[in-house]
């Protein structure tokens, strides 16, 4: 657990009896659709995929998976070829092995962030669409003294 002195609250992990309260401050931001959630019970994974041709490692993509009760999602991590095997379909088999995966987990969507020109339009190929929206990030050294 942690805190700072003189607040009068402590941080700590969820636990099965906060379940009432998490749904009551979740309908603050999702209204009654917060009565599906399954906060505190949160189910994530993740899963690696290489190609290989004999002992030589082509490609790796690596998926993750989240769903805490309401639109289970996925995301796209991480997805390289090699230099020497690009254009061999490599990238859309990695790309299609995970997808499958992650339909399989039951994600509803799929996300993925591409850096530069052609990966963006690799996963527009691919079925992606661009999006907009709330997103933002920041690094993990928030607030710390």
């Amino acid at each position: 657990m942690t805190g700072r002195p003189g607040r009068g609250f402590v941080v700590r992990d969820g636990a099965a009896e906060d379940r009432v309260g998490i749904r009551r401050l979740l309908r603050e931001l999702h209204g009654d659709v917060a009565e599906s959630m399954t906060l505190p019970v949160v189910r994530q994974e993740a899963r690696t995929f290489v190609a290989v041709d004999g002992l030589e490692l082509a490609g790796v993509v690596v998926g993750t998976f989240v769903d805490y009760g309401r639109e289970p999602y996925g995301t796209i991590e991480e997805l390289v070829v090699a230099p020497g095997w690009r254009g061999a379909g490599i990238g859309t088999a990695l790309l299609d092995e995970c997808r499958g995966w992650l339909a399989g987990t039951g994600a509803e969507v799929v996300f993925v962030s591409a850096v530069g020109d052609a990966a963006a339009e690799f996963y527009l190929r691919a079925g992606f669409v661009r999006c907009v929206g709330s997103w933002l990030w920041g690094g993990t050294a928030v607030g710390r003294e």
